[in-house]
């Protein structure tokens, strides 16, 4: 579809040939160099609040290489032009392009916010003509009764507030990063295999800023790397030519479940990549292992032979345990029990068999949260933990016994108060003449006094940390979600797929 020109310039907007059509590069493109030329331009403009000229510039770009990111920027720059209706334009253009970007639903809603900043205005509400106050002695209306009075001119409505369309959030130009190879087809990963593969030359998007390493593998040459330094404001372009591969062999290992982790020779060295994987191997034997949650490992040994190309598929079944996954906040450096054993250190993962097990997740200083949970065949079983911290044994014991040491000082002082008063007692039955300035009276009242606050200091002590040592609070907490997840090979009618069966 040709867009409608602008400046003298239309815009074809198709999407790309398959890769599988285009022919195989044997020298860098030079359309691309054009385009990496005018971005550049683009770009300095932009810097410098030219927007128009930006504009022009990406879309200068865009006739020389069809890619989306060059009509991403044209409306941005638009966009900042205050052109909202170009921008508008463009972004749905972008879309058109490329209706699978990972910013779409973010285009999308910014498409409606300016397409309601450019509609029109409502146009204002028509006010009823208002009617002046009836003069004195205006009958009142027909059929009412006599001394009804008459009732006064309505009001007019007011008029609906106008709409306002929400702010554009702020938005800025994007990168771009094309990727080309000898032969094309190459399997690209990003910085290393064993997150799977990314892409197949040719390719071209936007990468987040930061240093990448690149990979790319074909059949029958030598692997390849590069490391590079994606921007928002720059088009990073890189070609590598891959040269012929004699003495390796080339395997493609498949599984009828995609994501398996594959190991080589040894498994202590750990994983190399994920299934669908490719890559060389030295001639001679070697041992495939695969891994996945949910199955059974399997294994398969392998001869290669120099300058060979080969496929092979290998089968997971299905395990027959459950696993228990531990995670939340404050789980760290906890220990995860299953029916009295350990099993892990926590966060982390267990494979148990089905049945019911006695579950205990521990952690010092902590209250243990304890249940007894049900596993199932194939079935992840994540409990999410919530500690409740629990006082220190020592600490309340330590205060207990100084509560009573202190209604021991109570009962003590007060036995002394008792003396001083069967003192004073004894010396009147003796007849023996005592005066009220006697300082036993003053001593035996501030024995008394000093009696009753050892108590009651005693009291609240010793019942203060009574209570902490028997109640704890709230004992920890722990939700659980239970995930069953299972894929199958499926033969369809047009060839092979997979079946998914889940439960959440």
């Amino acid at each position: 579809m040709l867009a409608p020109s602008m400046g003298g310039r239309s815009v074809a907007v198709a999407a790309p040939a398959p890769a599988a059509a285009a022919p195989e590069a044997t020298t860098p493109d030079p359309a691309l160099q054009a385009a990496k030329e005018f971005f550049e331009s683009a770009q300095t403009q932009f810097v410098k609040e030219q927007y128009d000229g930006a504009a022009e510039q990406f879309l200068a770009a865009f006739e020389k290489k069809p890619y989306p990111a060059f009509l991403f920027n044209a409306a941005v720059s638009y966009e900042k032009a205050k052109k909202l209706d170009q921008a508008l334009k463009y972004f749905e253009q972008y879309l058109q392009l490329d209706p699978q970007a990972s910013d779409a639903a973010q285009v999308k809603a910014r498409i409606e916010t300016i397409k309601a900043m450019l509609a029109p205005p409502p146009p204002p509400a028509v006010a009823p003509p208002i009617l002046p106050p009836a003069p004195e002695g205006t009958p009142p209306p027909t059929g009412a009764p006599a001394g009804t009075p008459v009732p006064p001119a309505p009001e007019p409505p007011s008029p609906p507030p106008p709409v306002v369309a929400p702010p554009l959030p702020a938005i800025e130009t994007k990168g771009l990063v094309v990727i080309d190879s000898k032969p094309q087809g190459a399997t690209v990963y990003l910085n290393d295999k064993r997150n799977g593969p990314f892409a197949r030359t040719p390719w071209q998007g936007s990468l987040e800023s930061g240093t990448v390493r690149l990979l790319l593998e074909s059949k029958g040459f030598k692997p390849e790397q590069r490391q590079i330094s994606p921007r928002s404001d720059k088009l990073v372009d890189v070609y590598i030519a891959l040269s012929e591969e004699h003495y390796l062999g080339w395997v493609e290992i498949i599984s009828n479940t995609p994501g398996a982790l594959v190991y080589i020779d040894r498994k202590d060295i750990g994983v190399i990549g994920r299934t669908p994987y490719t890559g060389h191997l030295k001639p001679g034997k070697h041992t495939i292992y695969l891994e996945k949650m949910g199955y059974k490992p399997a294994e398969m040994v392998l001869d290669i032979a120099p300058g060979t190309a080969t496929q092979h598929t290998m089968t997971l079944e299905q395990g027959d345990n459950g696993w228990i996954n531990v995670v939340g906040r404050g789980v760290s450096g906890g220990r995860l029990m299953v029916d009295k054993k350990l099993a892990c250190s926590t966060p982390c993962r267990a494979e148990v068999p089905p049945g019911k097990h006695a579950v205990v997740v521990a952690k010092d200083g902590m209250d243990d949260y304890k249940s007894d949970v049900v596993v199932q065949r194939t079935v992840e079983t994540t409990i999410d933990v919530q500690f409740t911290p629990r006082p220190p044994r020592t600490k309340a014991i330590v205060w207990t016994i100084a509560g009573v040491a202190l209604i021991g000082a109570g009962a003590f002082v007060g036995h002394l108060g008792s003396n001083t008063r069967d003192e004073i007692k004894a010396d009147k039955a003796a007849q023996q003449l005592i005066d009220n300035d006697d300082p036993r009276y003053q001593r035996a009242k501030l024995e008394y006094i000093g009696a009753d606050i050892l108590f009651a200091l005693g009291a609240i002590v010793a019942i203060s940390s009574g209570i902490g040592l028997v109640f704890r609070g709230s004992e920890s907490a722990g939700v659980v979600d239970q995930k069953s997840i299972s894929l199958a090979p499926e033969l369809l009618p047009g060839g092979g797929g997979l079946s998914a069966l889940g439960r959440f």
